[in-house]
């Protein structure tokens, strides 16, 4: 059975001139890699939703045609991620991002759009970013290529933004807002809801900045988690792989279409995943929000000891917690 987000993604690539694959599309972009889509059917029945497709776009860098990472490199570039992690593979950098597909979902119109927009947008951009790093130059030159939008003309209203703080407040999570941004704590050990309570909470902060412009991709949502301060491992390349890789081996999951990474002079672990959107979406905000509370609910279920930090064979860890008291979906 095909579900409508499956047939919206044919609908919208039948008239491309794409190589068909038996269980997806593959686009050569001369000089510089390939890119290819593909709908891998699964049925996974989990907490009164059912998986019956993933889609992963993957984009396969020419050599050559981008610079060559370290390990430490990819992970550095993984802060400035769009449309999924990077990776090293046989010595090839590659990008990887999947979107689950759900029976009767509610969404179907932006599960379609966020594939495509994946499928059309990770290679070009994801180059583009990659090469970006040489120099300041190459930078400026990449981002006036592109000529993406750098601003929105009307913002996300800021009563939308106090509004799912208070929805998430609602939900027992310590959250705020301001003019542009919502943010939220989750506790990965202890009781205390919040770093503002305790400096030494060990909460996962999550934070939703709306309108933002990204180096390369323009302006749109960009989603982050950080961690307690101090937590940051000292393996963090081996740990920030890890936790992308096995962030790909799910099937039942929020969107796999940011990265963890290392991030700013220090290079701290963090995740960041950026969304390209010409204008706001209605409580798109809220949504993305949701889906870093469910990632750090995994990475504390998972992976979180406390006192420790991440323990990546940590023992005996079980099936992801609700990371809030109430309900199992996004709030309304």
């Amino acid at each position: 059975m095909t579900t409508e987000v499956e047939e919206r993604i044919h609908k919208a690539l039948e008239t491309h001139p794409l190589e068909r694959l038996a269980d997806g599309y593959r686009r050569v972009h001369p000089g510089a890699g390939i890119g290819t889509l593909r709908l891998l059917p699964f049925n996974l029945v989990q907490g009164g939703l059912q998986v019956v497709a993933v889609a992963e776009v993957l984009a396969e860098y020419s050599p050559g045609s981008v610079p060559a990472f370290s390990p430490l490199g990819v992970q550095r570039l993984n802060a400035m991620a769009v449309y999924g992690p990077y990776e090293l593979r046989g010595g090839q950098l590659r990008q990887t991002a999947q979107y689950s597909i759900y029976a009767n979902e509610p969404a179907a119109h932006l599960a379609a759009q966020s594939v495509l927009n994946a499928f059309g947008g990770q290679l070009p951009i994801g180059r583009s970013v990659a090469l970006s790093t040489l120099s300041v130059a190459k930078h400026d030159e990449q981002r006036a290529h592109h000529n993406m939008p750098r601003q929105w003309a009307v913002p996300v209203p800021e009563e939308s933004l106090q509004s799912a703080a208070q929805q998430l407040q609602q939900r027992g999570l310590a959250a705020s807002h301001d003019a542009t941004s919502v943010w939220a704590e989750l506790a990965l050990s202890g009781d205390c809801p919040s770093r503002a309570i305790d400096p030494n909470a060990e909460t996962a902060a999550v934070h939703v900045y709306t309108g933002i412009p990204h180096p390369i991709a323009g302006v749109g949502y960009l989603s982050t988690i950080s961690l307690p301060p101090g937590k940051s491992p000292r393996n963090a390349v081996e740990i920030s792989r890890r936790l992308n890789a096995a962030e790909l081996e799910q099937v039942d999951f929020a969107p796999r279409l940011g990265a963890w990474g290392l991030h700013g002079p220090d290079d701290l672990l963090a995740y960041s995943s950026f969304l390209p959107c010409a204008e706001p979406k209605i409580n798109l905000h809220l949504t993305l929000l949701w889906w870093c509370a469910l990632r750090a609910a995994w990475l504390r279920d998972r992976y979180w000891v406390a006192d420790q930090g991440i323990v990546l064979d940590k023992p005996g860890a079980g099936a992801p917690q609700n990371p809030v008291p109430e309900g199992s979906g996004p709030p309304a």
